[in-house]
């Protein structure tokens, strides 16, 4: 970020040898526009070759003929970095068939047994746990959190009489992250792509400082079910690791569904935000119950839904209608179908699909990760991929379709506004600096070049280029712009560098406010800029 100019020199430090106040420096000479060609050559050539995101070549997806030839008519390869996707008939569930593409991590290809992050399908663990042990008698759907901690202190004393079944329906009021931290909950994980729960309470602590919003009504909430898990922890006085593989993953054979405390396991698919751009995987294992810190494979959720679509499953009560016709906030009242609606059973939802009918389902997303488990009464599917861009949901209820229509695009307005704000972002502050050491004047408000201008134009510049290469569009945008653009600041810095000892430190007409605000600028760069390279750093 540039500081803001201020009109022609009056006062401040003395301009450099043999000027007068309010005179252009000298320009540079020839060898140092020369010697800055060379360096700005010298870093934009590698930061091409080597440069810290680069989107991976276009997914080639395999596989069995007929279901490839759906998901490639549904999806944009442009769009994934990995995917693994599976069909099967309900009446016929060994006749599996497969698609995958892409890879794990740019170079690892994915298949049906790469761990994947399932994020909230997770849940449906968690409520046929809670309903198999409703079945042989070990808790009750009504058992209240206050009944199962009686010495837990309440922020709300409303949430001590929320039920069970209240959590396993996100009926409790409870919001979907503890009130604790909304800096480390919703704005660092929007700005750096970080762990949002990395820094939750434990889910009991949680509740001393997190009231209840809604009770009784349906608001989603991933708390409310890492309550759920500790709860039914507290009712077989087993760990919910220990509970869900005794109960639930075990008997189904699902062995590589695991929680996973150190990020991302062994040969897993990493997160991404974007192909090309990894994310930070989520830690906190406290908020497993809820889908985080859980990983799956397509093959163990084929299993998976081959006994809950067959009906052999433990805790298949959980499939069962709780509450009808419950309304997703924000939808118009006058909704007939679609997601907007839908009949809840304990985690799983039914919903009355577009053009085709109902299709039980719950589906997943964290920052890097989209997944879907759904089946009708004719087939069931899983979609796990390992990056946000891919609709995993449009493309798992699409393949349940007899005749499966192709997904809505990106509008080409969306991929304007993509290009044009990264440009902004990458392009434009490297010429604004270019641009001052060639006139020693700012480019739009004509200012004199001084001291101050060259540190928070260049480190501005900087802070950008580093901003531009994690939010930036880089499906639409060429990444050679960024390396042009890194070219660009090298050259400039070292221009600035010959130019700082011939100017002035400040020349600006109202030096507290010309000081003041470059103050706010260096301060502003050096925060967005840390912020940036640390988001990188944590999901390397």
């Amino acid at each position: 970020m540039t500081s803001v100019d201020s009109p022609t020199q009056t006062h401040g430090s003395p301009p450099g040898p043999g000027r007068r106040r309010g005179e252009r420096s000298p320009s540079a000479p020839g060898r140092v526009w020369l010697a800055a060609l060379v360096v700005g050559a010298a870093v934009a050539v590698p930061a091409h070759l080597f440069a810290p995101l680069a989107p991976p070549p276009t997914a080639v997806l395999e596989g069995d003929a007929d279901l490839l030839a759906d998901v490639e008519a549904l999806v944009d390869p442009v769009t994934v970095q990995g995917v693994s996707v599976a069909r099967f008939p309900v009446d016929d569930p060994g006749a599996v068939e497969w698609v995958r593409g892409g890879t794990a991590d740019g170079s690892v290809p994915v298949d049906g047994n790469t761990p994947f992050e399932t994020a909230s399908v997770f849940k449906t663990v968690t409520a046929m746990t809670f309903a198999d042990m409703v079945e042989k008698g070990e808790t009750s759907p009504d058992r209240t959190l206050g009944e199962i901690f009686p010495g837990l202190d309440f922020a709300d004393p409303g949430t001590a009489s929320a039920t069970l079944e209240d959590l396993a329906t996100h009926h409790s009021g409870l919001p979907t992250a503890p009130a604790t931290d909304p800096l480390r909950h919703y704005v660092l994980p929007s700005l750096a792509f970080s762990d949002a729960y990395g820094w939750s309470p434990h889910p009991l602590e949680a509740l001393a400082v997190t009231p209840a919003n809604t009770r009784g009504e349906y608001e989603y909430s991933n708390l409310g079910f890492a309550v759920l898990g500790a709860a039914l922890a507290a009712e077989s006085g087993t760990p919910y690791g220990e509970l869900v593989r005794e109960r639930i993953l075990d008997p189904l054979g699902m062995d590589d569904t695991v929680i996973v405390e150190g990020g991302v396991p062994e040969g897993g698919a990493a997160p991404h935000i974007t192909p090309g751009g990894t994310v930070q995987p989520w830690h906190n294992t406290d908020y497993a119950p809820a889908g985080i810190t859980t990983w799956s494979t397509t093959a163990d959720l084929v299993r998976f839904l081959q006994a809950v679509s067959g009906g052999t499953a433990p805790g298949l009560a959980a499939l069962d209608p709780v509450h009808e016709d419950v309304s997703l906030p924000g939808a118009p009242e006058d909704a007939e179908g679609g997601f907007g609606r839908f009949t809840q059973g304990l985690a799983w939802f039914t919903v009355d699909v577009p053009g085709h009918g109902p299709v039980t389902m719950h589906t997943g997303g964290s920052l890097g990760s989209a997944t879907i488990a759904a089946f009708d009464d004719g087939h069931a599917v899983v979609v796990m991929a390992n990056s946000r861009t891919l609709d995993s949901v449009g493309l798992g209820t699409e393949l349940l379709k007899d005749d499966p229509q192709p997904l809505p695009g990106n509008p080409d307005w969306l991929a304007a506004f993509g290009l044009v704000t990264t440009l902004m972002m990458v392009v434009v502050p490297p010429v604004l600096l270019v641009s001052l050491m060639l006139r020693r004047r700012t480019l739009i408000t004509q200012r004199l070049l001084d001291r101050l201008r060259i540190v928070s134009l260049s480190l501005g510049s900087l802070t950008w280029l580093v901003t531009g290469l994690r939010w930036g569009d880089w499906q639409t945008t060429p990444m050679v712009l960024w390396a042009l653009a890194a070219g660009l600041v090298a050259a400039g810095l070292t221009v600035g560098a010959w130019h700082f000892r011939r100017v002035p430190a400040e020349a600006g007409r109202w030096r507290r406010l010309h000081v003041s605000v470059f103050a706010l600028s260096v301060v502003f760069s050096l925060t967005l800029g840390s912020l940036m390279v640390w988001s990188m750093a944590i999901a390397a």
